[in-house]
């Protein structure tokens, strides 16, 4: 998966399901996309926080090699809503330090992917997430689509890769070659939990911050709530539409 910006739920019960998690910290930066951006519950419904991020608009640039802007205005703004829309949350006190410490440690000029890796790091660790996790940068493999992905799973020696929903219509176009690989495809199926949360009416698909200053390391079960049975690649086709098109 990709290194994305404070992550939600789905993401951490992706990676407390497989054997070998992987940072795909080499694929193409994607602008307002949710590796540089996350949303939190604020009293005015749900707020983005989003990270300023330099990359070249002429060339393409990898997540590892596009850069935390200037964070001035960023930080101030965030620190603040982070600390108004929490003040009153069961478990601030637990879990706004490590948090305002995180984003008051991230530098301009930093790898984006470092600086998202790095959080989610913290966060499996306060979940008790113990998959082990590696970088596709450390990996030999292919820069095409599909081969990046067998080639990675060959390195673990994998025969099954477990993807998110999203990829499915380009995985379509690929299966050949993971079935020609010997790797079976699955699909990883998430429904967001409802858990307590301040301001009103319930919010799903925020970042795990939300269930931390709200359920503190309740999170961890809460995470596990939400998992549903993975499918199969056929299984998946079958109820798509894609087998008549």
């Amino acid at each position: 998966m990709q290194p994305t910006f404070l992550p939600w739920l789905g993401y951490f019960d992706l990676i407390d399901q497989v054997d070998h998690f992987v940072y795909l910290d080499t694929v193409e930066f994607s602008k307002q996309s949710w590796q540089q951006r996350n949303r939190i519950k604020t009293s005015a419904g749900a707020a983005w926080l989003t990270l300023p991020v330099e990359y070249s608009k002429t060339n393409k640039t990898i997540i590892a090699e596009a850069k935390i802007g200037a964070l001035d205005k960023f930080l101030l703004k965030s620190v603040n809503t982070l600390k108004h829309a929490y003040a009153r949350s069961r478990y601030t006190e637990e879990h706004m330090p490590w948090i305002l410490d995180y984003l008051l440690g991230l530098q301009e000029g930093e790898s984006l992917a470092s600086a998202n890796i790095r959080f989610i790091e913290r966060a499996c660790s306060q979940t008790a997430i113990n998959t082990p996790r590696h970088f596709a940068s450390e990996i030999p493999h292919s820069s095409n689509r599909y081969q990046r992905l067998i080639d990675i799973c060959k390195h673990f020696r994998a025969d099954v890769y477990l993807s998110p929903m999203g990829a499915l219509s380009y995985l379509i176009e690929d299966i050949r070659h993971f079935e020609s690989a010997n790797i079976n495809v699955c699909f990883h199926r998430y429904d967001p939990p409802v858990y307590t949360q301040m301001h009103g009416e319930f919010i799903s698909h925020l970042s795990i911050i939300d269930s931390f200053m709200n359920e503190g390391n309740m999170t961890t079960e809460i995470i596990r709530k939400g998992r549903l049975e993975r499918l199969e690649y056929d299984q998946v086709i079958a109820g798509s539409g894609f087998a008549d098109a």
